[in-house]
């Protein structure tokens, strides 16, 4: 059953052993402020909430206009802690920028970050969340570098084995390596971060998406796309072993997350 802002998933295992999700029922309205997306698995014995957030809701107070043009990892971010970690079921993006950033980031850097004009301050990076992740409790593994082939088994693997995936897309698409088209901008107007939920009986894979994209009309919360489609936009990490908190233009923090924890 689904009710106004909520929508209740299922992760189904097959014979194989790998679980597909259950995806939201055709003509459903997914262009909330917030949806929270509730993951049962039956066979784990676990429900989990993950809630969505609209980055130009303009409702995080006098942090929504860094939300707005800036706050896709920090509510990405905010999605898995609260799917994840007890006592933070309710976290809200601007809560996330003002007490889990200040308190994992040193101060020095999370200062300078904030001080600088609304269009140079920037979101956190994989390699930071990540840290924050793992130093909260949730169990994860950051790939920086990385090959499309390679990639696309590890995080279809992870995906069928019911766990979700970070990624983190820029406006480019890439085939084999090459940039095909320099300003594609589907899922990013410069770069942004989303989370993989799990893969659907036709194997596409269903994800949050805090950004509105005209193209995806009223779908705009969970979104379906092909693996390798989502992979062509998603680019990996320019320096291994990068470690800037927030994202470097020149150096680009990319990859993705794979969350260890069912």
């Amino acid at each position: 059953m689904h009710t106004e802002g909520e929508i209740r998933l299922c992760y189904i295992t097959k014979e194989d052993g790998r679980k597909v999700i259950t995806p939201p029922p055709e003509g459903l309205l997914l262009e909330q402020a917030r949806l929270d997306v509730i993951v049962e698995d039956p066979e784990e014995g676990t429900v989990r909430r993950f809630p969505v957030f609209r980055q130009n809701a303009m409702i995080y107070g006098d942090c929504s206009e860094y939300v707005k043009r800036h706050g896709c990892a920090c509510c990405s971010l905010t999605t898995v802690l609260a799917a994840y970690v007890p006592g933070r079921e309710k976290l809200t993006p601007e809560e996330t920028i003002k007490s889990v950033e200040p308190f994992y980031i040193p101060e020095r850097i999370y200062s300078r970050n904030y001080a600088k004009p609304m269009a140079r301050q920037m979101p956190l990076t994989l390699y930071a969340i990540s840290g924050i992740l793992n130093r909260e409790g949730v169990k994860n593994t950051y790939v920086g570098p990385f090959k499309d082939g390679e990639a696309g088994e590890q995080i279809l693997a992870h995906l069928y084995s019911g766990r979700p995936v970070i990624i983190e897309t820029s406006r480019m698409r890439r085939w084999r390596g090459h940039i095909v088209r320099l300003n594609d901008k589907k899922y990013a107007g410069s770069y942004h971060t989303m989370v993989l939920l799990g893969v659907c009986e036709d194997g596409r894979i269903l994800f949050t998406d805090s950004a509105t994209r005209s193209w995806a009309g009223r779908i705009q919360r969970l979104k379906q796309e092909d693996l390798s489609v989502l992979i062509s936009y998603m680019f990996p990490q320019k320096k291994e072993g990068d470690t800037h908190l927030y994202f470097h233009r020149r150096r680009g923090t990319g990859g993705y997350i794979l969350i260890d924890q069912g």
